[in-house]
C-alpha cells in the first residue's frame, strides 16, 4: 500500500445490519417468486414491478448501508442522481430474476440468461453507487478485485435464481426457505465487500464537484433503513388470496 493511500476503517455494526438486510430481502425475493407465478394477467404485470421495486429497495439499501458502514479520513458526500440511478439498476436486477423464475417452465438457458442480466443489474448497481461518491480524494481500482467481485455477482445470481425458482411453491417448509436466505443474504454481501475491496483512495488538493451532492447523516440511513424494513415487510403481509387466482363462481341450479 502507498504510503499515502487514506486509510479506510468499516463500522462492524453498520456491517452487520447489511448483512441482515440482505437476510431480509433474500426470504422477501423467495416469498416474492410465489407471489408473481400465482397472479394471472394484469394481477401478475402488478406484482413483477411491486415485488421488483420491494427487492430492489432492499439490496440496494443493503449496498449503501454497507457504503456508509466505509470510512474514509476525509468528509464523503453522495451525487443524488447517480444514487438513484444505482437504485433504478437494483429494481431493474430484481425485475429480471421475478420475471425468470415466475415462468411456468424454466430451462437451463433462462437460468443463465437471467443470471447474466442480473449480475450485470448487480455490478452495475455498486459501481455506479461508487461513482456517487464525492470527496477531495482520488480512487484507484484494483483490476483483480473488481473481476473477483463481478464473477461473484454471477454465481451469487445464478445461485439465487436457482434457489428462488426451487422455492416458489408454497408447500415447502418455511424453515428451509429462512435457512436458504440466511446462505443468500451471506452470498449477496460477498460480492458488495469484495468490490469495495477493490477500491483505495489518496488525497488531492483539487476540491470535487459538488452539484447536487448531499451528506447522508445518521438519521438519513436509519429513514433509508426502516423505510426498507417497513416496504419488505409490507410485501410479506399481503395476503396469499390477493394474488391467488380466483376460481370462477359455480351457477346455482
Amino acid at each position: 500500500m502507498n504510503s499515502s493511500t487514506l486509510a479506510a476503517t468499516y463500522d462492524l455494526r453498520l456491517v452487520i445490519l447489511s448483512v441482515v438486510i440482505a437476510i431480509f430481502a433474500s426470504y422477501a425475493a423467495l416469498d416474492l417468486a410465489g407471489r408473481v407465478t400465482a397472479a394471472r394477467n394484469n394481477a401478475r404485470l402488478t406484482w413483477l414491478i411491486g415485488g421488483a421495486t420491494a427487492m430492489g429497495i432492499g439490496i440496494w439499501s443493503m449496498h449503501y448501508t454497507g457504503m456508509l458502514a466505509y470510512h474514509l479520513p476525509v468528509a464523503v458526500y453522495y451525487h443524488i442522481p447517480t444514487v438513484i440511478l444505482s437504485l433504478v439498476a437494483a429494481i431493474g436486477a430484481s425485475f429480471v430474476a421475478l420475471l425468470v423464475v415466475s415462468r411456468p417452465h424454466v430451462s437451463a438457458i433462462h437460468v443463465a440468461t437471467g443470471s447474466l442480466a442480473m449480475a450485470v443489474g448487480i455490478s452495475g448497481m455498486h459501481y455506479t453507487g461508487m461513482a456517487s461518491m464525492r470527496t477531495s480524494a482520488m480512487h484507484h481500482w484494483d483490476t483483480t478485485f473488481v473481476v473477483l467481485s463481478v464473477v461473484i455477482a454471477l454465481v451469487v445470481s445464478l445461485a439465487a435464481l436457482g434457489l428462488t425458482f426451487l422455492f416458489r411453491d408454497e408447500k415447502h417448509d418455511k424453515v428451509l426457505k429462512g435457512v436458504c436466505s440466511v446462505i443468500m443474504g451471506f452470498a449477496i454481501p460477498a460480492m458488495h465487500y469484495t468490490g469495495m475491496a477493490a477500491v483505495s483512495y489518496t488525497p488531492m488538493s483539487q476540491e470535487p464537484d459538488m452539484t447536487n451532492a448531499v451528506d447522508i447523516s445518521g438519521f438519513a440511513n436509519t429513514t433509508i433503513i426502516v423505510i426498507t424494513f417497513v416496504v419488505l415487510g409490507a410485501v410479506l403481509l399481503i395476503p396469499r388470496a390477493v394474488t391467488a387466482p380466483q376460481k370462477p363462481a359455480q351457477s346455482e341450479a
